[in-house]
């Protein structure tokens, strides 16, 4: 059920009935809450006629809960619990070492979080919060220091600066191409299944444009799969299902250590890029800062980094 504050019973009644009912007395909630004890007889009496539910049976010098009073009682305490944890929690951090990122789920998955794990090395005491989103979010309003976007690098209002550009080729599991392979030409892929993501920002990345873009047709429709989730279609290929359109650098560790191969020798498709942003013209802390440039070195590729002010 969708938490709304009108489903919720009064705040003050459901206080005073955690009380009452953690320490099971009336007047010992009532010293809790420095209230009197008529107080919070009348605060639980009002919780109870709101639920239409009997929570306490009342004696003449003690009271018991219900069973209805019982389960409510571990609900609301625990709750509120959990609310003064984290309260406190807050109250204690400090926003001094926390670098807020924002990324799509494929980059932060498979390129951004091996990467965070080796600068946490570098610096134990930096702590990040990491957005996914496919969104064009605002990074100023979002409260983002650093967001690494898809595209051409012309957002307005960012500071951008190109790391790497997505390279394509069809790849698949090891396992795929012992049981299938080798396969010679395009046209020998359309003998297996092919996997699409059909949520990708190039046309190149759909497999019938692909054919298209490197020169050659697509003669007879193929055994397809498709998914609308990059870490569900990137899951398919690792799993030996088919054959997809994958490359650097989002895929590049599982290239190097051997779980995927080119499924045939053809030369990596250039696609858009992947950009290092900033929100433009607002002061960076000095720990986003070193942040950034470490990021400009781990992921950036030398000779293609370009930097777009708008």
């Amino acid at each position: 059920m969708t938490y709304t504050s009108r489903k919720l019973p009064p705040v003050k009644a459901l206080l005073s009935f955690e009380a009452a009912a953690r320490n099971v007395s009336f007047s010992e909630a009532a010293k809790e809450l420095n209230v009197t004890r008529v107080a919070v007889s009348r605060q639980v009496r009002h919780l109870e006629e709101v639920l239409g539910i009997k929570l306490f049976v009342r004696g003449q010098s003690s009271v018991e809960l219900t069973r209805a009073g019982r389960r409510l009682s571990r609900v609301a305490s625990n709750g509120f619990q959990s609310i003064a944890e984290e309260i406190e929690a807050i109250k204690t951090s400090s926003d001094d070492r926390l670098i807020t990122i924002a990324t799509s789920n494929g980059v932060s998955t498979y390129w951004l979080m091996p990467t965070i794990g080796r600068y946490r090395e570098i610096d134990p005491a930096v702590d990040f919060r990491l957005l996914v989103s496919y969104d064009l979010i605002n990074l100023v309003q979002s409260g983002v220091d650093i967001a690494i976007r898809y595209g051409e690098g012309n957002w307005s209002g960012v500071q951008s600066q190109l790391l790497q550009r997505q390279m394509i080729f069809p790849a698949c599991s090891q396992s795929f191409m012992t049981r299938y392979g080798p396969f010679e030409t395009l046209e020998d892929l359309l003998k297996v299944r092919l996997l699409d993501y059909e949520a990708a920002a190039d046309q190149s990345s759909f497999w019938p444009s692909y054919f298209r873009d490197m020169g050659e047709h697509m003669p007879v429709t193929p055994r397809m799969s498709s998914y609308d989730s990059y870490i569900n279609f990137v899951q398919a290929v690792l799993d030996g299902q088919g054959v997809g359109l994958v490359g650097p650098p989002l895929m590049q560790q599982f290239l190097d250590s051997g779980v995927l191969v080119k499924a045939l020798s053809v030369d990596p498709l250039p696609q858009r890029g992947y950009y290092l942003c900033q929100p433009g013209g607002v002061a960076v802390p000095e720990i986003v800062s070193d942040f950034h440039g470490w990021l400009q070195v781990e992921l950036g590729k030398p000779g293609e980094n370009v930097v777009l002010t708008l």
